[in-house]
């Protein structure tokens, strides 16, 4: 009988006796996505619990009918009506289940499905009238304290268990929001997440209303942690601000575009020279304080440094008076505008510090004991050393040497002594252009000329620098000359002028590299003397080699940038030549990616080498594309950080062969890509940059590339790497014109050492 009726119904159902499931029908598995095999021989409380009906009702209990939500295989909420058959005599009930229509969170509220997709945002939907649970996110979890439970095992739960935070007045708002119907926010509130501390979230509850009754409860969480805790952050270093503002020891002024002071600091108000109280804005400070220049003029109101940061000047230790109708101070100051991002003015900053003493010493002995300790010594150099007054240009001063120099121009001077105060172009047969010079020089700056004087048929050159000194008004007061005899250089003015060129940039770029290796090479050098002297070698015996590694390593270093000297100074002067041969290039870039490829792995970065094309014969100097090869792969290493990745390509582009060198480093900001490749070019010109190198290297690799007849270029992203591009002309010399090349590979791990040597410690 039971068979038949179960047989006639094609209603989703689940027969069970003797309080164990033994028919489950096709409908049933189509609504719930379980099959048969998962659920036959399950008890009545197992088939309760894997439905997740047990916290809505007892299905032992249901005599009629009875709505609840069933959840699928899939944790997808169903509502249903489930009804009951019962057969006594076989002690058997047939659970016959409904799924009422339109009910699906999707139907009812489209919007759902897409939020709780969006994981930013912690997600959860109740059912208000069974009070349970019906669907939610992960970030949801995270916000409800419970990080590691699943979400299956949450479905379907009483929304009290949850929502695990037992304070009673988010009880009481649930149960305001299911009665009123009104949604409910509640900004930056504080939680405790364990293992995470405190963390700060947007809470919204919204109810949903259908046919008039309250249905589901949808509740977010957006995590605004970030949010509070930057604004902390910058809460707090605004209030330590203020702090060391107020307790600075120089004076500190903040005014607005209309001179209205804005804030003082504590020094600034204990040397105020006016009342403060009274005066609210610069015009009426400037009623009680008078501000003067160093020779004691009164400035305009539009020259008082309040006025120039208001005109949109910064300035820095601009030195003048301020005097009121009780004392007078001399105060140092620098003034700086501060602009909104549309360029407008928004405040001015005053630093004024008070200077009157360091003023008055400086007046009484600065001048004085600065020129008796120089006088002793001027006299006896072997340089022209002459004073002169100015504006007059009259000799003050002139020491031996400059006297011997003047008398061979103007054999008519008998005595030392009659030079001073002569004026200058008394004196020389040829005029000087230093009051040309004085004009057309920047401020503060010594400036120079070469002058050529004809004594008795010969040439000679002297070099005349001109060093203007200036008083505490930042007026000019002498000027000092200085004179060289630089006959011989400029005889050979041609090697000179190279010289000097290679001299400054070697001295402002190299100093720092050469000096370097050399310390680490005295150092080691000391050590292994001092154990020798006290027969301390066995006991240091680990030492010895690791001293000797260190002078070898430095060693190299040293090779590699004379090196580089070298070959860039012979590339400027024209003698730097190419050995040319007929090669593969795609084979010697290639061995060369094998040889370094220890040395990438060592720096725990990979290399990978690719080319479309197995071989590519051009014209070609192997040593010098393995020497800018090396010097780019080093840079690469230098700048990747562990895990990262250099890939070498090159690829056949018919009349040219590409070869780059890709990195996945910090990169370079783009202002200094156009710069890369000038001699002595550094990003970081700090003696303390974080990677070794001169400046040479890109230099030299240039000059290689150019003189194969290529081009090269970089291009790169901050935090996303560079990567260099060679491209080389395909093409072939007559072999009658090929010289004998000797065999590049010989020296190649010494070769890598030298060329490493500043990223590498030798083993």
């Amino acid at each position: 009988m039971e068979n038949t009726l179960m047989k006639s119904v094609a209603k989703p159902f689940v027969s069970i006796k003797n309080n164990y499931a033994f028919e489950i029908s096709d409908e049933f598995e189509k609504l719930t996505g379980y099959l048969r095999t998962e659920l036959l021989g399950k008890s009545i409380s197992e088939i309760s619990n894997i439905l997740k009906i047990d916290t809505q009702v007892n299905l032992k209990d249901i005599e009629s009918d009875c709505s609840c939500y069933i959840f699928t295989k899939e944790h997808e909420p169903r509502e249903v009506t489930i009804s009951c058959k019962r057969i006594q005599s076989e002690n058997q009930q047939i659970y016959f289940i409904k799924e009422k229509r339109n009910s699906r969170i999707e139907d009812t509220i489209p919007y759902a499905a897409s939020i709780l997709e969006d994981n930013d945002v912690g997600v959860a939907i109740y059912s208000i009238c069974y009070n349970i649970l019906l669907k939610a996110n992960e970030k949801f979890f995270i916000f409800s304290k419970i990080p590691h439970e699943k979400i299956e095992n949450c479905i379907g739960n009483k929304w009290q268990e949850v929502f695990t935070h037992k304070e009673e007045h988010f009880e009481i708002f649930f149960l305001n929001i299911i009665k009123s119907g009104k949604p409910f926010h509640l900004k930056e509130v504080k939680w405790e997440i364990p293992g995470e501390g405190d963390t700060y979230w947007n809470l919204s509850f919204v109810p949903i209303i259908i046919k008039g009754e309250t249905k589901y409860l949808v509740q977010t969480a957006t995590d605004v942690t970030d949010k509070i805790v930057s604004r902390n952050i910058i809460e707090k270093q605004k209030q330590e601000l203020e702090v060391i503002i107020e307790n600075i020891s120089d004076q500190l002024i903040l005014f607005n575009k209309n001179g209205e002071y804005i804030k003082m600091n504590k020094m600034a108000r204990d040397k105020a020279m006016f009342n403060i109280k009274a005066a609210k804005n610069f015009n009426e400070a400037y009623e009680e304080v008078k501000i003067y220049d160093m020779k004691d003029n009164l400035l305009s109101v539009e020259d008082v440094p309040l006025k120039r940061v208001i005109n949109g000047e910064t300035f820095s230790n601009v030195r003048v008076i301020r005097k009121n109708s009780e004392y007078t101070q001399y105060t140092s100051i620098s003034g700086t505008p501060i602009y909104d991002d549309n360029g407008n003015f928004i405040a001015g900053v005053l630093i004024m510090r008070d200077i009157t003493d360091e003023v008055k010493y400086e007046e009484n002995l600065y001048i004085k004991a600065q020129y008796d300790s120089l006088s002793k010594i001027i006299d006896n150099l072997d340089l022209g050393f002459v004073r002169l007054t100015y504006p007059e240009f009259n000799f003050v001063d002139i020491n031996n040497k400059a006297y011997e120099q003047l008398k061979q121009i103007s054999p008519n001077i008998v005595l030392q002594s009659s030079i001073k105060g002569k004026n200058l172009y008394e004196v020389f047969l040829e005029e000087p252009h230093m009051k040309e010079l004085l004009h057309t020089s920047p401020k503060n700056n010594s400036f120079f000329e070469i002058r050529n004087f004809n004594i008795e048929g010969e040439d000679i050159f002297s070099k005349i620098i001109y060093q203007p000194l200036y008083g505490f008004n930042n007026e000019i007061v002498e000027i000092i000359v200085f004179w060289i005899d630089v006959t011989e250089e400029e005889k050979s003015k041609e090697v000179l002028e190279c010289t000097l060129k290679m001299q400054e940039e070697i001295y402002s770029n190299v100093a720092h590299e050469l000096k370097t290796p050399l310390n680490v090479i005295f150092s080691a050098n000391q050590l292994l003397l001092m154990y020798l002297k006290n027969n301390l070698y066995e006991e240091n015996k680990a030492k010895f080699y690791i001293y000797s590694n260190s002078i070898k390593q430095n060693c190299y270093r040293l090779t590699k940038l004379i090196n580089n000297i070298v070959d860039l100074s012979k590339s400027q002067a024209g003698y730097f030549k190419l050995n040319l041969s007929n090669e593969n290039i795609v084979e010697i870039i290639e061995n060369i990616e094998k040889s370094v490829s220890d040395y990438v792995k060592s720096r725990e970065l990979r290399i990978v080498f690719f080319s479309n094309v197995e071989e590519k014969i051009i014209a070609c100097d192997p040593i010098r594309i393995e020497r800018f090869m090396l010097n780019l792969i080093s840079n690469a290493i230098k700048f990747t950080n562990p895990a990262g990745a250099i890939y070498i390509n090159v690829l056949d582009k018919g009349d040219t062969v590409e070869i780059s060198v890709k990195d996945t480093g910090v990169g370079i900001e783009k202002e200094h890509l156009d710069l890369l490749f000038e001699k002595f070019y550094q990003i970081d010109k700090t003696l303390s940059r974080n990677a070794e190198g001169s400046g040479i290297g890109l230099s030299l690799t240039k000059s290689i590339v150019d003189l194969h007849g290529g081009n090269i270029s970089v291009d790169s992203e901050i935090g996303k790497g560079s990567v260099f591009k060679i491209e080389l002309p395909v093409r072939t010399i007559e072999k009658k014109k090929v010289k004998e090349q000797t065999q590049y590979n010989d020296n190649k791990i010494e070769t890598i050492n030298i060329e490493f040597s500043d990223i590498y410690s030798i083993d």
